[in-house]
C-alpha cells in the first residue's frame, strides 16, 4: 500500500471515527468522562494516526484495523467474536452445511487457550486420550489463544474420513502432545438410571433434545421399584439445550423462577415452574455437580438449589450461560455478540459458576479445584461425592425414626 493509499484509509477511518465520536457526544446525557465512549474513540484515533505517521515502516492499515477489531471484541468476553469477511463466509457455510463428524468434546475458552469442559465417553476424543481439564494449545498447528470460541468449535467438526491434530497440555504434564482426532458421528449418549440403597439414581449426560421426558420415564420406573429418594446426577454434563434443561427443571418444582435471560437491550425473559409439568415436587432430592457442570446443566442445578429444592453436592460448575446474536456488517464482516445471559432465581450470573452446599471432591486425596483422578492410578476407584449424597439421603430417615423412638 502507498504512503497516499495509507493516508487515504486513514482520513476516512478518522472521519468515520469522528462521526461517532460526535454521535456518542450528542446522545450523551453528561459530559463525557476519561472513560466515556467519546474519549476513548477520541484515543484510538489518536494511537491510529501516530502508527501511521510514526512507525518505522509504513503500515499495513488494513492489518492494523483487522488486529484492533478482533482484539476489541475478543475482550469482551470468550463467546462474543469478530469475523473478517473470510471467517464470516466460512461461518455461514458451516451454518447452512453443518459438518457431519466431531471429535465428541466440549470445548470452552476461559484461559486464553482452548480448555475441555468434557468428553463423550466411548467418544473418539476419548478413545485418543483427551480428557476434562485438558488445555488445547494448538488445533492443526493454529494456536486458541488467538482464535475465537466460534473458530475453535468450528474446527472440531468436519467431514466423516478426515481427523483433526491438536496439541494438547494434559493434567499434571506440562509439555504439549500430540493426538490425532478421526471426526465421526456423535453417537446419542443414553440416559443412566439405577437404584441404590433404595434411592433412585440418574444420571443425565447431556441435555440434548428429549432428555427431560427420558427423565420424566426414569422417575416414574424407579418409583415403580420402590424409590422414595432421587439423585440427580449432573457431572460431567457440558452439553444440549436450555430448553431441555429448564424442562427438566420443572419435573422437580411447582412453582417458582427457573432461569431468567436479560441483556442491555434484551428485555427479561422469564422462565417459571408451572405444578402441571411436575412429576416429583416432594421426594427428598440431591444434585450431584462438578466441574464438567456447563451451560444448561447449571441452570437446572441453580433452579432445583436456589427454589429449596436440593442440595447440590460436589465440586463448584464451570460458568457458561450466554447468548449470542449474529450481526452482520457492510464489508462482508460480522460480529457473533452476546446480547444476553442467563441468570439464577437469586439473580446471580450463571456464568460465574454454582458452589455446592456441601463441597466433595469425587476421588480420594484430589483437592476441589483439580479433582480429577490421581496421576498414574487406573480401575475403578471410590465415588466420594456419590458416597457422601447416599449417606445423607438414607440416614435421614434412619435418625428421624430413631427421634421418634425417643
Amino acid at each position: 500500500m502507498s504512503r497516499k493509499t495509507s493516508l487515504i484509509v486513514l482520513a476516512c477511518s478518522l472521519v468515520i471515527i469522528a462521526a461517532l465520536v460526535s454521535g456518542a457526544m450528542l446522545r450523551a446525557q453528561h459530559p463525557a468522562d476519561a472513560s466515556g465512549p467519546a474519549q476513548q474513540l477520541g484515543i484510538m484515533a489518536e494511537v491510529y494516526r501516530y502508527i501511521n505517521d510514526d512507525y518505522v515502516v509504513t503500515p499495513n492499515l488494513h492489518k492494523v484495523s483487522d488486529g484492533a477489531l478482533h482484539g476489541l471484541v475478543d475482550s469482551l468476553d470468550a463467546a462474543s467474536s469478530y469475523m473478517d469477511p473470510a471467517e464470516f463466509k466460512l461461518f455461514e457455510q458451516n451454518q447452512q452445511h453443518p459438518a457431519a463428524g466431531h471429535v465428541a468434546a466440549v470445548v470452552s475458552k476461559r484461559v486464553g487457550y482452548a480448555d475441555v469442559v468434557d468428553v463423550q465417553p466411548g467418544g473418539n476424543a476419548a478413545k485418543a486420550g483427551l480428557v476434562r481439564g485438558d488445555f488445547v494449545e494448538a488445533i492443526d498447528g493454529l494456536g486458541t489463544r488467538d482464535m475465537s470460541l466460534e473458530a475453535i468449535h468450528r474446527r472440531l467438526a468436519g467431514p466423516l474420513g478426515q481427523s483433526v491434530t491438536l496439541s494438547v497440555v494434559h493434567l499434571h504434564h506440562s509439555d504439549p502432545v500430540q493426538i490425532t482426532i478421526p471426526f465421526a458421528v456423535t453417537p446419542a449418549v443414553p440416559l443412566q438410571s439405577s437404584l441404590q440403597s433404595g434411592v433412585g439414581v440418574i444420571a443425565v449426560p447431556n441435555f440434548d433434545t428429549g432428555r427431560s421426558a427420558q427423565i420424566t420415564k426414569a422417575i416414574r420406573s424407579l418409583k415403580a421399584q420402590g424409590a422414595h429418594q432421587f439423585i440427580l446426577d449432573l457431572r460431567n454434563c457440558g452439553a444440549g439445550t436450555y430448553a431441555e434443561a429448564e424442562h427438566t427443571a420443572n419435573l422437580f418444582l411447582t412453582h417458582g423462577t427457573i432461569t431468567y435471560i436479560e441483556g442491555q437491550k434484551y428485555p427479561r425473559l422469564t422462565t417459571s415452574a408451572t405444578s402441571a409439568d411436575a412429576v416429583l415436587s416432594a421426594a427428598p432430592l440431591e444434585v450431584l455437580i462438578n466441574g464438567g457442570t456447563s451451560g444448561p446443566a447449571e441452570v437446572a442445578a441453580a433452579a432445583l438449589q436456589q427454589n429449596g429444592r436440593a442440595k447440590l453436592i460436589g465440586d463448584e460448575t464451570f460458568g457458561e450461560g450466554s447468548v449470542q446474536k449474529l450481526i452482520p456488517v457492510g464489508d462482508g464482516s460480522a460480529l457473533w455478540l452476546t446480547v444476553a445471559r442467563y441468570y439464577t432465581p437469586n439473580g446471580k450470573l450463571v456464568q460465574d459458576g454454582l458452589t455446592p452446599n456441601i463441597q466433595q471432591v469425587q476421588y480420594a486425596g484430589a483437592l476441589p479445584q483439580l479433582d480429577f483422578p490421581p496421576e498414574g492410578v487406573t480401575g475403578p476407584q471410590a465415588d466420594l461425592q456419590m458416597q457422601k449424597a447416599l449417606h445423607l439421603l438414607t440416614a435421614a430417615p434412619k435418625a428421624a425414626a430413631a427421634g421418634a423412638r425417643r
